[in-house]
């Protein structure tokens, strides 16, 4: 072969790798990660929203695998209520003052219950841990309980998620979930880097009507447009899934 063909030859296959180099980066590829999706629920909204995420992770190239959390006594939801019942004028007080809020998210009295073994006790080998639950006012017993259990977690990537009965606002729903699960994780040596709320359009003690109707009023949007497989839902997750392959566990 003449030395001009052959550089031409080179300069075409330097230009397509650097052409194709570009495109995986403009992708957003990342190396594959060992994720690990730890999920509680109840009436089986929260594990579907799960099944989503683990759907689109693998979709993306990781590995993924899933704990599911069961408790020893499953109890009625009256049980669940009365528990902390006593908490909820402080609540209201919450949504009122800001100021109050902020300590309230880090003195309240978290309830627990007790889970049988899980697969995955220690979390060490898995490069991101995703752990979701249903929110119970604040965050579900049984993973209050998990997060004080779990090996392994510190320094770890954590990701979470969950479901509630009414629309996502910021702080009645999003922020009283969130902000305890933060300090939760964070106490167990994880870092949270990134979190889902979706509507489950579903409440145990008949609630839904007036969620819906707050839906309307605030957000002008009906409950079910907040769901996971609504479009909001479906951007939410695509984002969320996103931030966990920017973050991976250090």
């Amino acid at each position: 072969m003449p030395p001009e063909a052959s550089l031409f030859c080179m300069f075409s296959f330097c230009s397509s790798l650097k052409l194709a180099l570009n495109e995986f980066l403009k992708a957003g590829n990342h190396l594959a990660m060992n994720i690990l999706i730890v999920c509680y629920s109840r009436t089986g909204f929260t594990e579907k929203v799960a099944e989503r995420i683990a759907q689109e992770l693998t979709s993306r190239g990781h590995v993924v695998n899933m704990d599911r959390l069961h408790v020893v006594d499953e109890k009625n939801c009256w049980n669940l209520l009365f528990r902390q019942i006593y908490q909820y004028p402080l609540v209201g007080l919450s949504v009122i003052s800001s100021s109050f809020y902020r300590w309230w998210a880090k003195n309240y009295h978290q309830p627990e219950d007790d889970i049988q073994p899980h697969h995955f006790p220690d979390v060490s080998e898995f490069d991101h841990i995703c752990i979701g639950g249903p929110k119970w006012a604040y965050t579900s017993y049984p993973i209050a309980r998990y997060l004080k259990q779990i090996q392994g977690l510190e320094q770890k990537s954590v990701s979470a998620f969950s479901t509630f009965g009414g629309p996502p606002l910021k702080l009645f729903e999003l922020g009283f979930i969130f902000t305890p699960m933060k300090r939760q994780i964070q106490k167990a040596g994880g870092n949270l880097v990134a979190t889902l709320g979706v509507s489950s359009n579903y409440h145990e003690l008949h609630l839904i009507p007036i969620f819906r109707l707050l839906s309307w009023i605030v957000l002008r949007r009906s409950l079910k447009s907040f769901t996971i497989d609504s479009d909001y839902g479906k951007q939410r997750l695509t984002s969320f899934c996103h931030k966990i392959e920017q973050e991976p566990s250090r």
